[in-house]
Formats: structure tokens, C-alpha cells, sequence
């Protein structure tokens, strides 16, 4: 079975199982094969050539509104849960618009962009414990949600659907520095903003910033930006592409340490960092597995050794 991710890497895996019911959990609560990944979208994921194990594939599409909350299969299309919010007046995500994935994969890694978390609009989460193979409703504090983290990435659950609990009255999110900087450059009234302006400015600003992996595959950020403390650097250390994080802690940005150190590198032909945001890596075309992950290496090996810093991958890498 092909497995399709927004990387364009070739990928096969032995099993495939797709959930399109609940029925279809009998199929995993009878399985004996110990090596299993749950796949989304493929957006943030990269794939070895050959899985040696099955693949599970979460494909509930339905979105249920309830009195206080509404229920969204894991398989929803993140833009059309977007969509589904701005017309049924449900805010509080419009900063997350454009970000590519399914909704089973958003807690996964607490998505997050211009200074807002899906944790903050989790309600609970339905689920498959694959450790007991029985059905958990696990609330928002036990998903263990931190800065693109969460209980989730221990591969212990399925997600089927999640229970968000949204705002009934819009009060725009504007705090991100670089949203800000843009609404002020673009002489935006921020009093007129509606929702539907506020999700389609996002979508712009991420378009001239990131490529749309269906034309340059990618899987967006390709690092985490770490979070260190203050005193461990001179304060003149990256200015411009630090952001405080209160506490004596600040995030750096991953994206500067690859530029300073990105002509020490041996890229392959088949890859290249997005002009516009060197956070990004794309995907020429025939990139391999390989080639990716000795790249990765280079870099946080590089980093280690130039600035003393410990950089993350931030996609899931998936490997024989």
C-alpha cells in the first residue's frame, strides 16, 4: 500500500487498516502486529520506504454541533473545519487557518500559529487505547498538552473524533509580533476585522511565507524553535529572531541558526530550503529517506557544535 505525504517520498507499508466506523476498531482489537503508525494527512510526517508493520487510517468525516460543544471526526479536513466555524459563528481558530492536516492529527502536536493552540479549544478527546483495546474519553488536562506536545505522541491512542469547545463572540487574537507588524503595514483597522477577513488574512500571510506542498513538497517547519534560558546566552544573542517567553526562558528561532550555518552544509540536488523561510525544506524531486535524515543530521550536528543548542525535528520521522 502507497502512503501518501505532503513530502512526496516513495512509501509502502505491509497492512493498511482504514477506520471508517467504529465497526472497523475490531479489525485493530484482533490484530497481533506490534508495529503500528497512525497516519494522518501525511503532512508532518517522513517516510522510510517500507513500513515493515500496518497503517492505520482514522476516516470519520462527520461533524456533529452540540448544545455546549461540537464532535468532529479525526478524518475532518482541517480547512474544513475552518470553514465549518466561520460560517456557523464558532471562533477562536482563525489563526490556525491554512495549516495543512487532518483534525486527529491537530492534538497530536498541539498545533499552534500567531499566538494560538488548539489546546485551548479542546474540550476532551474520543479515542482507542491500543495498550487495553478499549474506547477512552481522555479530558483536556490528561492529553498532557505543551508547546507541540501531548500525551498522543506516546502512540498509545487513536484519535477518532475530538469535542471542541469554541467562542460564540469574535475577539480577534492580535498579539503575534509579526501579525501584528502586518495589519500595521497593510493600514488595517483592526475595529473592522471580521472573522472571515481575519482567517483570509492568515492564509495570506502563510502563503507569502510558505510553499503549498501539493506544488513544492514539504512538510513546513522541519524544526522545533527551541526554548532556552536567558541566562545561557548574551543577551544580544539572535536579536530580532527571539521571542521572551516569560520565566527567564526565550525561543529561538530555528530558522536564523540554519541560515548561519547553511554554506557548511552538503545539500543533495534533490533538496533546498524555501527562499522565502529557511525552516522549510522542499522536496526537488526523488529526494530518498536518506538523504533527508543525514541532512537533519548535518544541521543539528552543525548547531550543536556552532551555538551549543540541541535542535528537534519537528515532523514525525517513520522509519523501517
Amino acid at each position: 500500500m502507497m502512503l501518501s505525504n505532503s513530502f512526496g517520498l516513495q512509501a509502502n507499508a505491509k497492512n493498511y487498516i482504514s477506520i471508517n466506523s467504529l465497526d472497523d476498531l475490531s479489525k485493530i482489537e484482533n490484530l497481533y502486529d506490534k508495529k503500528l503508525f497512525i497516519l494522518g494527512s501525511g503532512t508532518n510526517v517522513i517516510l522510510d520506504n517500507y513500513f515493515d508493520g500496518t497503517v492505520i487510517k482514522v476516516q470519520l468525516t462527520d461533524i456533529q454541533n452540540h448544545e455546549d460543544y461540537i464532535s468532529v471526526g479525526g478524518g475532518v479536513d482541517w480547512a474544513q473545519l475552518i470553514e465549518y466555524c466561520l460560517v456557523n459563528g464558532l471562533y477562536g481558530i482563525e489563526n490556525l487557518t491554512h495549516i495543512p492536516g487532518s483534525v486527529g492529527a491537530a492534538p497530536v502536536q498541539n498545533i499552534g500559529a500567531y499566538g494560538v493552540e488548539i489546546s485551548s479549544f479542546i474540550k476532551n478527546i474520543e479515542c482507542f487505547n491500543l495498550k487495553t483495546k478499549k474506547l477512552e474519553t481522555l479530558n483536556n488536562d490528561q492529553c498532557k498538552f505543551g508547546y507541540r506536545n501531548s500525551i498522543f505522541k506516546s502512540k498509545d491512542f487513536i484519535i477518532l473524533k475530538v469535542n471542541f469547545v469554541f467562542e460564540k463572540s469574535f475577539q480577534p487574537n492580535l498579539s503575534y509580533p509579526s501579525l501584528s507588524e502586518f495589519l500595521k503595514d497593510k493600514s488595517i483597522d483592526t475595529s473592522s476585522l471580521t472573522p472571515r477577513m481575519l482567517s483570509e488574512l492568515i492564509k495570506h500571510i502563510r502563503n507569502s511565507k510558505l510553499p503549498d506542498p501539493e506544488i513544492e513538497p514539504n512538510v513546513g517547519s522541519i524544526f522545533k524553535n527551541p526554548i532556552v534560558s536567558v541566562t545561557d546566552f548574551d543577551k544580544d544573542f539572535l536579536v530580532g529572531h527571539k521571542w521572551d517567553q516569560g520565566d527567564g526562558y526565550t525561543k529561538l528561532s530555528s530558522a536564523r541558526l540554519i541560515e548561519l550555518i547553511e554554506s557548511d552544509l552538503i545539500i543533495p540536488d534533490t533538496l533546498r530550503f524555501y527562499e522565502n523561510h529557511s525552516l522549510v525544506l522542499i522536496n526537488n524531486g526523488g529526494a530518498s529517506f536518506n538523504e533527508v535524515i543525514n541532512l537533519l543530521n548535518q544541521i543539528k550536528s552543525r548547531i550543536l557544535k556552532e551555538f551549543n543548542i540541541k535542535l528537534e525535528i519537528e515532523p514525525e520521522i517513520i522509519s523501517v
